[in-house]
């Protein structure tokens, strides 16, 4: 059995000095603990073992990174909880899980409804108009073509944080200026 006592400063000295060995360590001293918080904050048992998991190995090639500034079970909390956070931002544009049985389509010749669809066109078309048309373009090509944001990055020369960050903008004013008119 792996001795309690190596939790402390003896594993402070292993993971600073790069020691493989700290993963092991690290794994039994606080593998339980890194669980709980995974499941907190992911709120699924699955994703908790993968941040788990993730978080590892990020600590595994990061050993000489650990400051020693707070414990290493904070700095592995961390690291988890940003896992779970990863993996959340990627999930929202996951399609399966936005709704796709919506059309745009009229379904019948009542002028109200026909007219209410003109109407939302034409603020929709005024609004795409009013973004730049750097904007325009990532919106267009994500919304209107399905392309996914290091795809679209790549061919306008944007790195994905930047589209991910643009679209999120976009969307927001756009539904503001549409629910305004």
């Amino acid at each position: 059995m792996f001795p309690r006592n190596s939790c402390g400063d003896g594993l402070i000295q292993m993971v600073q000095s790069g020691d493989i060995e700290a993963l092991d360590a690290i794994t039994r001293c606080f593998g339980d603990r890194l669980l709980a918080i995974g499941r907190r904050t992911c709120r699924d048992d699955e994703e908790a073992r993968d941040a788990v998991q993730d978080a590892l190995v990020s600590a595994g090639t990061h050993l000489l990174s650990f400051r020693g500034e707070g414990s290493v079970e904070g700095w592995l909390a961390r690291m988890v909880q940003n896992a779970c956070f990863r993996m959340r931002r990627g999930r929202k544009n996951d399609p399966s899980l936005h709704r796709s049985d919506l059309e745009l389509q009229a379904r019948g010749d009542d002028p109200e409804q026909v007219s209410a669809r003109s109407e939302a066109a034409q603020a929709l078309g005024r609004a795409l108009l009013s973004l730049t048309p750097m904007d325009r373009a990532i919106l267009l090509l994500a919304e209107g073509e399905g392309w996914t944001g290091p795809e679209i990055a790549e061919r306008l020369g944007l790195t994905p944080g930047a589209v991910r960050t643009r679209l999120t903008r976009m969307r927001g004013r756009l539904r503001e200026e549409l629910q305004a008119s």
